[in-house]
Parts: C-alpha cells; sequence; structure tokens
C-alpha cells in the first residue's frame, strides 16, 4: 500500500508538472530565466545589417500618414546612391493610391535593379486556408517579395520565431532572413530568432535622417538595409524575450543575423525538464532509507544549478533551446514530495511508537505478556476469578552469576510455557514473578491442585546459552469476587508468606491480611513514634560471672504503642530494618543511650546493638563520635555489639568502620556469635573485644554435646584475646557452669530482666551488687 501511494504521487506530480507547461502557468519563470541566459550569452551582431526606422521623429517632421509613396522612391534612391547592398521595405504596398506616387515609386525599383524587396503578409482567411497580402503588380515586377510574417507563442504572445517561407497557388515566398542571407544548410521550417545578439550593437537610422542626408554615405554602403516602422503610433511591434517591446523591422534584422550567424536554433522546449524531473522521481522511488530532507534539498538544489548550467552551455554552444522553469519547478515539486514521503514516514515511525508506547504501558516488553499495569486495565468483569501468581526464585544469584541475557532467555521460555497453561490471562508482574488469571469455578481442592500442578511442571531443568539451570517456582494465589487488584494484593501476600513458611504453594487466607495490616499500621506508626515520644529505652545488666558485680548494661528499645499497647522489639526492629527506618531508630538509641549512662552513678559500660543496614548507610564513625561528644561520654564506656547478617551488601566497608570504631577507643562486640553468618575469620579479620554467645547456647542446654560446644566457642575466644558474654542465663547452675568454662561475663534473667533508666540508677547506687537475682 505505501509503494503504491509513493508510485501514485510521483504520476500525479509528472501529470502536475505537465499541466502547468501545456497551460503556460511557467511563462512567467520561463521568460525571467531566458533572459538570463541571452543576457549571459550575449553576442555581437554582424553590422552589415542596417534598419532605417520610420520613427516618432519622422512621423513628426514629416507630418502625414500614409506618406505619399514618391518619399520611399526617394529614399530607395539615396539608399541605392549610398551603395546599399539590398533593401527591404518592410511596408504594405498591397493596395494602390496616387497613380502619380505609385508611379515614382514603380520607377525607383527598376533603378534599384533588383536589389530592393517589398514585403508579403500570410494570413488564415474566414475560410482557413492561406492568403497571401502580396505587393501590387506593377511593384512586384520590378521587386522581389519577401515573407515578414512573425510567429507568437499561443499562450504568452510572445515572438520568438518566424516561418522561413509560405506557399500559396501563386508560389512559394521566403521569409525576408532567408531572402538576404542566402544560408545553403538545410533549414527548419521554424526559423528561432537568437535574441542573445546585442540589439544594441544594430546601426538604427531614423527615416528623414537618411532622406534628407543628415546620414554618412559610409553608414549605408555594402549595407542590407530593412526599411520598417518603428513608431509606438503605427502598432508595428512585437514582445520579444530579453528585449521585451521591439518593433517589427528590428524583429526582422535579428533574424536576418541569426542567420548571418550561423544559428539554426533547436527549440527543445520543457521536454529536458520534464524527463530529468520523471527520472529523479524514479530515484526518489527507489532511494535509500537514509536518505533525509537536508541531502535531498542538496541533491535536488545541485540538479537545479546544473541543469540551468547545462540550459546556458547548450543554448551558447549547441544552439539549443532549452525552458528550465518546468525543471525548477518540477525539483520543488519533487523536494515537496520529498518532504511529504519524510513526513509520512515520520508519522508512520510516530504512530508506530505510539502504539509501541501504548502496548509498553499494558506489556512486558521482554516476553510480551501483560505487564502489572495491562493485568489491572483489562476489562471489567463481574465473574470471581482467581489469580495465581508463580515467582522464579534465586533469579538474582542467577543474574550474577551467569548474567541477565542467560537469565531473561530462561524467564521467557518460562513465560511461553506459561502461555499454554490454559489461563485466559498471564502477565509478567515483576522480574521473576508471573500472574495467571482465569474464572473462578469455586474448586478450591482443583484450584490448590492446579497451583501443584504447575509449580511442578515449571520447575526444573532449563537450557540457555550452553548453560543447564534448574529453577524452582513458588506460588501463591487468591480467589474470589473482588478486583483484580484485591486479588492481586492477596496473591502476593500468599506469595510472601509461603516464602517465609518455606512452603512450595500457598492459599491466601484473610488471616495473612491481617497481619499485613498490622505491620503497615506498625510502620507509619513507628515512623511517627519518634517525633511523639513513644520509644524509651530500657537497660538489662551484664555482671562479672566472677563477682557477680553490675560492669555493664545493654540498652533495649521498648515502643509503647497508644492503640496497641507495647510491641515487641522482635516485631518491629526487623519491620524497620525492612523499611530503612532502623537508621533513624539506631541515631536516636546511641544518642540517648548516652545521655542516660553519662549520668549513671558507676562508671559501667553501655551496650549498643548496630544494624548491619547502618553501616551501609550512613557514616556509622562520624555518628558515634558526635553522640560521645554531645554527651560528654568517655568512649571507653561504649560498647557497640554487631551482629553479621545477609544484608550487608559490602563487608569490606564494614571491616573498615569497624576500625574506624577502634580507633575512637569505643568497645566492639560481636552479637548472636555462633548463629547465622558468623564466620571463624571474625577472630582474625575484626577488631572486636568481646564475643557475645548466643543464648540458644545456653538456655536449656543440659546435653554433654551442648557443653562441649559451649565450652569450645569459650575456649576459642579466650585463646584469640577475646572476652565471653553468654546470653540467657536464667540459672544459678547456668550461671556456675559457664564460669568454671572460663566464660567472662554473664546476662539474663536470673540476674535481672530489663529494667528502665531510673531503676537501674537505683540499683547502681546501692553500695553492694553482688549476685543480682531477678
Amino acid at each position: 500500500m505505501r509503494h503504491l501511494l509513493r508510485w501514485t504521487a510521483a504520476i500525479v506530480a509528472i501529470l502536475v508538472l505537465l499541466g502547468l507547461t501545456q497551460s503556460g502557468m511557467l511563462a512567467s519563470l520561463d521568460r525571467r530565466l531566458d533572459d538570463w541566459r541571452l543576457a549571459a550569452t550575449s553576442r555581437p551582431v554582424s553590422e552589415t545589417t542596417v534598419v532605417v526606422e520610420i520613427d516618432s521623429q519622422s512621423l513628426a517632421e514629416i507630418g502625414i500618414w500614409p506618406w505619399p509613396r514618391s518619399l520611399h522612391a526617394t529614399l530607395l534612391d539615396r539608399l541605392m546612391a549610398a551603395g546599399a547592398d539590398e533593401v527591404v521595405f518592410d511596408i504594405d504596398f498591397s493596395s494602390s493610391r496616387d497613380p502619380f506616387d505609385d508611379a515614382q515609386f514603380t520607377a525607383a525599383l527598376e533603378r534599384a535593379g533588383g536589389y530592393a524587396w517589398l514585403a508579403a503578409f500570410a494570413q488564415t482567411g474566414a475560410d482557413g486556408h492561406l492568403h497571401f497580402s502580396r505587393p501590387l503588380p506593377e511593384f512586384a515586377a520590378s521587386a522581389g517579395s519577401v515573407l515578414v510574417n512573425v510567429l507568437l507563442d499561443p499562450l504568452t504572445a510572445t515572438a520568438r520565431s518566424l516561418p522561413v517561407s509560405a506557399t500559396d497557388e501563386y508560389g512559394t515566398i521566403p521569409a525576408l532572413a532567408v531572402q538576404l542571407a542566402r544560408n545553403q544548410s538545410p533549414l527548419p521550417e521554424i526559423l528561432e530568432v537568437d535574441f542573445s545578439l546585442n540589439l544594441a550593437d544594430l546601426p538604427r537610422l531614423s527615416f528623414t535622417d537618411v532622406l534628407y542626408g543628415r546620414v554618412d554615405p559610409a553608414m549605408l554602403s555594402g549595407k542590407q538595409i530593412i526599411v520598417g516602422a518603428s513608431a509606438i503610433e503605427l502598432r508595428d511591434f512585437f514582445t520579444a524575450p530579453r528585449y521585451g517591446v521591439i518593433a517589427g523591422p528590428v524583429l526582422q534584422a535579428l533574424a536576418l543575423e541569426t542567420l548571418k550567424a550561423g544559428r539554426i536554433l533547436a527549440n527543445w522546449g520543457h521536454l529536458p525538464g520534464v524527463l530529468i524531473v520523471s527520472a529523479l522521481a524514479l530515484l526518489l522511488l527507489f532511494r535509500p532509507r537514509r536518505a533525509n530532507a537536508p541531502t535531498i534539498f542538496a541533491v535536488l538544489a545541485m540538479t537545479s544549478f546544473l541543469g540551468e548550467a547545462m540550459a546556458l552551455v547548450a543554448y551558447a554552444q549547441l544552439s539549443l533551446l532549452v525552458s528550465t522553469a518546468s525543471l525548477h519547478v518540477g525539483l520543488v515539486i519533487l523536494f515537496g514530495l520529498a518532504l511529504a514521503d519524510n513526513g509520512y514516514d515520520h508519522l508512520l515511525a510516530r504512530l508506530a511508537a505510539q502504539d509501541r508506547l501504548r502496548f509498553l504501558a499494558t506489556h512486558d516488553a521482554a516476553t510480551g505478556l501483560l505487564s502489572q499495569q495491562g493485568l489491572m486495565e483489562l476489562p471489567r468483569t463481574l465473574v470471581p476469578q482467581v489469580l495465581l501468581l508463580l515467582q522464579v526464585q534465586a533469579t538474582d544469584e542467577l543474574r550474577v552469576t551467569l548474567g541477565h541475557d542467560v537469565v531473561e532467555a530462561v524467564l521467557h521460555q518460562f513465560a511461553h510455557r506459561l502461555g499454554h497453561a490454559g489461563f485466559t490471562e498471564v502477565a509478567r508482574t515483576a522480574p521473576a514473578t508471573f500472574a495467571l488469571l482465569r474464572g473462578d469455578d469455586g474448586d478450591a481442592d482443583g484450584l490448590a491442585r492446579t497451583a501443584s500442578q504447575l509449580r511442578t511442571s515449571l520447575s526444573g531443568e532449563y537450557q540457555a546459552d550452553g548453560h543447564h539451570l534448574h529453577i524452582e517456582v513458588v506460588v501463591g494465589y487468591a480467589s474470589g469476587a473482588g478486583t483484580r487488584s484485591e486479588l492481586l494484593n492477596q496473591a502476593e501476600i500468599a506469595l510472601i508468606q509461603a516464602r517465609a513458611d518455606r512452603l512450595q504453594t500457598r492459599s491466601f487466607s484473610p488471616a495473612d491480611q491481617s497481619i499485613l495490616d498490622r505491620q503497615r499500621q506498625l510502620d507509619r506508626d513507628l515512623r511517627r513514634a519518634l517525633g511523639r515520644n513513644q520509644l524509651r529505652l530500657n537497660f538489662q545488666p551484664q555482671v562479672d560471672l566472677k563477682s557477680r558485680n553490675v560492669i555493664g548494661a545493654e540498652a533495649l528499645m521498648r515502643w509503647d504503642h497508644p492503640e496497641l499497647g507495647p510491641v515487641s522489639p522482635a516485631e518491629f526492629i526487623p519491620l524497620a530494618e525492612e523499611t530503612g527506618l532502623i537508621v533513624d531508630l539506631g541515631r536516636w538509641i546511641l544518642f540517648e543511650a548516652c545521655q542516660q549512662a553519662v549520668a549513671w552513678p558507676s562508671p559501667i559500660t553501655v551496650a549498643v546493638n548496630v544494624s548491619p543496614i547502618q553501616f551501609q548507610h550512613v557514616d556509622l564513625a562520624a555518628t558515634v563520635a558526635n553522640a560521645l561528644r554531645s554527651s560528654g561520654l568517655p568512649a571507653s564506656r561504649l560498647e557497640l555489639e554487631i551482629t553479621e547478617s545477609s544484608r550487608v551488601t559490602d563487608p569490606g566497608r564494614v571491616h573498615a568502620v569497624m576500625w574506624q570504631l577502634r580507633d575512637l577507643g569505643v568497645r566492639l562486640a560481636i552479637d548472636d556469635f555462633g548463629t547465622g553468618y558468623s564466620s571463624l575469620s571474625y577472630f582474625r579479620d575484626l577488631p572486636f573485644d568481646l564475643v557475645k554467645i548466643d543464648q540458644s547456647f545456653v538456655r536449656d542446654r543440659t546435653s554433654a554435646e551442648d557443653h562441649r560446644l559451649l565450652a569450645a566457642i569459650i575456649e576459642l575466644s579466650s585463646k584469640m584475646d577475646k572476652h565471653t558474654i553468654a546470653e540467657g542465663v536464667e540459672d544459678e547452675p547456668t550461671a556456675r557452669l559457664l564460669t568454671e568454662m572460663g566464660c567472662t561475663y554473664g546476662q539474663g534473667y536470673y540476674f535481672s530482666r530489663p529494667i528502665s533508666g531510673e531503676n537501674l540508677c537505683k540499683l547502681l547506687s546501692q553500695p553492694h551488687r553482688q549476685q543480682l537475682i531477678s
């Protein structure tokens, strides 16, 4: 279709150009271009042709018109006496007047001895036949007849050419220029006048100046003389190229000079321009797509320049008349078509881009599946639906090890399989998460089986780029008459709970929503808790296991929610770490603990937990330094408890920050040692002072294996010159056992539950602080 439109436009353009040339609408431009070319190729005349003009001066001197033919006789005698070669009268002598004057003129013609010529005019009569206005027979007997007809352009009425002869039943009459030039070369039927001849060089004399002897005879000797009217009153004038309005005798003289110069002009008209434009139109039709508008403009402009230059050379050197207006106008039309074509390309590209944007707004670019937005924008339905959310596990780890392209190729295969799972709509809602949507038939057991079957069929081996990958899929699903947004939200909750519970498939439960709503409320309210003074610190004493004296206290955050009551740190601390709020909470704990500890009656240490997130998002060393400086607490009394975590993405940064903290003089402790991501390399690489043994190794551990493991941790720490503190000490036997194993410090309910700062101050004010028992 596009190809057909382009061809149609090109053909229409050529037809329009032809119409313009045939209708004369390009005549004005052609005339200006012709005038420029004629002036640029100006050439001199031979100076053997002289025009004697019946001008306004002559009319004024003689005073009457028509003149007596005796004046023409006298002029002829003077010209022949001056040695004129030939004399042509471009005057109508086809009718008789005064017999005496006619006789005088006849006698003068006879005296000219056959070197005088009289004008004959050919015209088409009402019957459609050609008729001549010939000189009177008595005149024609002594002088030859020459044709002085001029051809006018039917569209512009411009005189550019004349016929070389005309024939009727009485014979053939040659044109004036042909007769006087006596050219032996074959001539075309139409003689094109060469208007590049410089008219200013053509001798032009007034009739009365010659008649009354005011002209040097040398100017007439050996010349071919054309006598005719140039006065505007006599109306023998034509519109001609380059010179505008010129007299008929002058036009005849230019035609004569054309033949004398051997300039047989051939008029090719608009044909070359139309052919060039047609050829360029074909080139544009098959042009490469990379040809842009400026390039096309440059090519067309160069073609226009070269075309004009070639027309100039053709006229000057090859005697060829070429009209270039059709070329220039055609090139403009082609450029317009090229712009329209490019505009159409841009329009198509824009429409394609808009279609692409509309597609991308509702689809996933990589797989072509619906996006989450597209899933939400599906037409509404009142029919209950089910939505299954499938998540491919461990894709982030695979991207790191195998690269993004490999993982995307696997996910593309996964999406292709989903397309054949029998669901009406399939969407990609996250990089590794896909949603399946269909109507709900009310069969909950069937839905559970479908989820399990999908998980089984989609998990397993995949191949991409030479790699064999084993992937696992977790499915969360929901059903009901709610909106798709609600179904997606419920399926996401089910998926989160499935991962948390390490299940392969899980259905949404209303209890899940309650848990999520509570988490959202806690997240919202926790952000306000700092400004509303809802947070406070409790302190749990830490004791020397040998002396049972209090040597420190761990700062523990408490949140008294105005509606929910006390909220456990085990609930809101992980939430704060997930949302990043732990950074602000950690800063508050640090400053608050230092402020309270500096006022304690005994210079014991205060232990503050530091989240791994704080290492990643803040300048922890600067924050600690500010807290110590603002509170006045000595650095040796501050102990920072650090837990290694999977949230740490830059272990090198953690190590560097710990060395900065050590340089400040604060004490460092590894919290919950023996669990999570703790490594023996800590003993070698990290500058900590204290190992805090997790309570899972202490509380209710009575077997010999438990005791041997606990003893090994304490012995290892001791050999690495690290103190140890055991959490979860809840009875005297445990405290005694730890003491026997060499553990340095203890912390637990046996010594004291967490207490307020005020109660801790009272405790520290007592003279004896041994054997603290809750």
